[in-house]
């Protein structure tokens, strides 16, 4: 276990003796840039947290204890580091930075495929639509990447989604749309995920009916069951493959993000790749006290393991950001929502709850529990330097806005600076006594500050790859396995089952009484 790593039980000292308050941590004039980073477009601040130089230390050690560098080797030259599974990880391979020269020719065949057919798509015009259909990592990436690529680039096509099993997921992707200019693309890894193949044959059956036996030719599959498309319908040569070393919120970079290269463009695409790729190669050569997503990590476990902080809040001072705290929902937690080791003990406390929304809406909802909740959470504030929407005033609002939440959760408002407020308002002692305690904010809160120079496909990419590889460095001093996903199984087995009963009238003593009652009331419904 990680607890019994020397460097822990140092980190249980320090955490014991560390600084109370951040602020007097700025002793040290030259912290924040000693504490800042920047990979390409993207740049990040870590001196809002409750790390010293000893902590740092300590942590870095922690890191070489649970042989960091050995996982990080063992990634990037594609061994079976997801053991449940005997499978490589090599998300990284897909941007063109580790990887086999097998894996390396696929991916380039894979990549030339995609741009020779986004490019035809997009010559030829006759299409002036895409329903992109998915879910989980067939979904999350590729929406916040549509999000985000806009704001610099006019998609050439309108770009929608269907990922969800309600019927009003696959009706609004459809709705006002013309089938003979839609092309539907079907993303599903397995081709046999319940949502995704309900809402491609509701798709496919829409397309028939309004072009016929041309319905084909609208059709595009992603996936690695090949045999599976082909025998939904989809044509050998409008099938995308990717494979079982590419993990499904991992696969953004591949084949999956088809609908983004012809949307975007091909060149776009390769943007982000490029820019993914810049991080794999920081994060691969750099040494361990310099390497940004290590430092994410680091300050994760720290948070996490010894401040003892059981959420993490990500908020995006960036619309078109704001699809990115679902996106790191199943990134973090679905690799990292483990409470079994690899060698199938115990492990330490895993993987925080990751939530959040866009600035400054959350400002106007749940900060109130961030700045004087009886915990809080430590926060990810990311943001763009860059105005793209053509509003400056708004643009430096909006930042003023981001610069001064983190700062007011380091710095708090004490009893003496609220009194002499309250005193200035002309309020009578008994009142400031009453009010007093309601105004002051406890302080001390840590964050990570993270700006973007521009929101481009370069640093989309850099931005998305430093979560992946701090997910991987957190998962390697947990010791768990960041890369199997055991956990989603159960629920959508018996879902299977119960979806049979749902249409039959037969015993349910087998379900205990709730369900039992609950799948009752459903017949019902269903009969009536």
């Amino acid at each position: 276990m990680a607890n019994k790593l020397k460097s822990w039980k140092k980190l249980e000292n320090l955490t014991e003796r560390t600084e109370a308050d951040i602020l007097t941590l700025f002793d040290d004039a030259n912290r924040a840039t000693r504490m800042s980073y920047q990979v390409g477009g993207l740049f990040a601040d870590f001196s809002k947290q409750r790390i010293n130089v000893d902590i740092h230390k300590a942590l870095l050690n922690l890191a070489e204890e649970a042989d960091l560098e050995g996982w990080r080797a063992k990634l990037f030259a594609g061994e079976p580091i997801n053991t449940t599974e005997n499978r490589a990880v090599l998300h990284p391979a897909l941007r063109g930075v580790g990887g086999s020269e097998e894996v390396k020719k696929q991916v380039r065949d894979m990549r030339a495929h995609m741009r020779k057919f986004s490019a035809k798509v997009r010559s030829e015009q006759n299409f002036n639509a895409i329903v992109h259909i998915g879910i989980g990592g067939s979904d999350l990436g590729p929406r916040l990447c549509a999000d985000a690529l806009a704001a610099l680039t006019e998609p050439a096509l309108e770009l929608r989604f269907a990922e969800n099993v309600d019927g009003a997921s696959i009706n609004d992707a459809l709705a006002g749309l013309d089938p003979k200019s839609t092309l539907v693309i079907a993303v599903s890894k397995s081709f046999t995920t319940q949502e995704t193949l309900m809402n491609v044959t509701a798709a496919r059956d829409w397309l028939i009916e309004g072009v016929g036996d041309k319905a084909g030719a609208h059709m595009i599959a992603v996936s690695a069951n090949r045999d599976g498309a082909e025998a939904f319908g989809v044509a050998s040569d409008q099938i995308f493959d990717f494979w079982d070393w590419v993990g499904g919120r991992y696969s953004l970079w591949s084949a999956v993000g088809l609908s983004l290269q012809i949307a975007y463009g091909p060149d776009v695409f390769d943007q982000m790749l490029d820019g993914a790729a810049e991080m794999d190669e920081h994060f691969r050569d750099t040494p361990l006290e310099n390497n940004l997503p290590v430092m994410m990590a680091l300050t994760l476990i720290w948070n996490r393991n010894f401040l003892g902080y059981p959420s993490q809040a990500i908020i995006s001072y960036a619309r078109r950001l704001r699809k990115f705290p679902a996106f790191l929902q199943q990134l973090e937690m679905e690799s990292n929502g483990k409470s079994v080791a690899r060698d199938g003990g115990e492990t330490v406390p895993t993987c925080p709850i990751v939530w959040g929304d866009e600035g400054t809406n959350g400002q106007h909802a749940f900060f109130q529990l961030l700045h004087q909740g009886t915990l809080g959470a430590p926060v990810d504030f990311i943001g763009v330097l860059e105005d793209a929407e053509n509003r400056p005033e708004h643009h430096k609002a909006l930042l003023a806005n981001l610069f001064a939440q983190s700062e007011a959760l380091m710095v708090g408002k004490d009893a003496k600076t609220v009194r002499t407020e309250l005193e200035d308002k002309g309020l009578s002692e008994d009142e400031i006594r009453t009010l007093a305690p309601h105004k002051m904010f406890p302080g001390n809160r840590p964050s990570t500050t993270i700006m973007l120079d521009r929101l481009d496909a370069r640093a989309l990419g850099n931005l998305i790859a430093l979560y992946e590889h701090k997910v991987f460095v957190a998962s390697v001093i947990w010791n768990i396995n960041a890369f199997d996903q055991w956990g989603v199984e159960l629920g959508k087995v018996l879902a299977k089952t119960i979806l049979t009963e749902l249409g039959e009238h037969n015993s349910l003593d087998h379900h205990d009484a709730s369900t039992a009652h609950l799948i009752g009331l459903a017949r019902k419904s269903i009969t009536s």
